[in-house]
């Protein structure tokens, strides 16, 4: 048994949102969930996961999918945070499309920390 409090929720993923969240290590800490044989986990929030393993692949696999469309966005186009979001999300709800923008800029913060992008004032491109 383990209890995740925020880390993974069980009725959807979290909001990565620097400074304080960090995509690097949010996805390190996924993995190490993966590689663990808990059971079940008892989450901050929502119900408790039985046989969490796959749930928690489903969670990596959406981040480097959207890693990959963030990478994509921007080898189209060097662009600001708010476009890649609009662009890789497509959300028309403000509330969503302000969480959307801070899980690009933990991506994109997690990509600089990789050197495969840099920021040129608001614009970010690939290396």
């Amino acid at each position: 048994m383990l209890f995740t409090g925020d880390h993974v929720m069980s009725w959807n993923s979290s909001i990565v949102s620097p400074p304080d969240g960090n995509m690097h290590d949010y996805c390190a800490q996924l993995q190490r969930l993966i590689e663990r044989d808990d059971r079940i986990y008892f989450p901050g929030h929502g119900p408790i996961l039985r046989d969490p393993q796959p749930y928690v692949k489903r969670l990596l696999s959406n981040r480097m999918r959207r890693e990959a469309e963030i990478l994509a966005h921007l080898s189209n186009t060097p662009d600001s945070v708010q476009n890649i979001a609009a662009s890789v999300y497509q959300k028309t709800d403000p509330q969503i499309a302000m969480a959307a923008g801070r899980n690009v800029a933990a991506h994109l913060e997690k990509l600089l920390s990789e050197s495969r992008v840099v920021q040129d004032g608001g614009v970010w491109k690939l290396t």
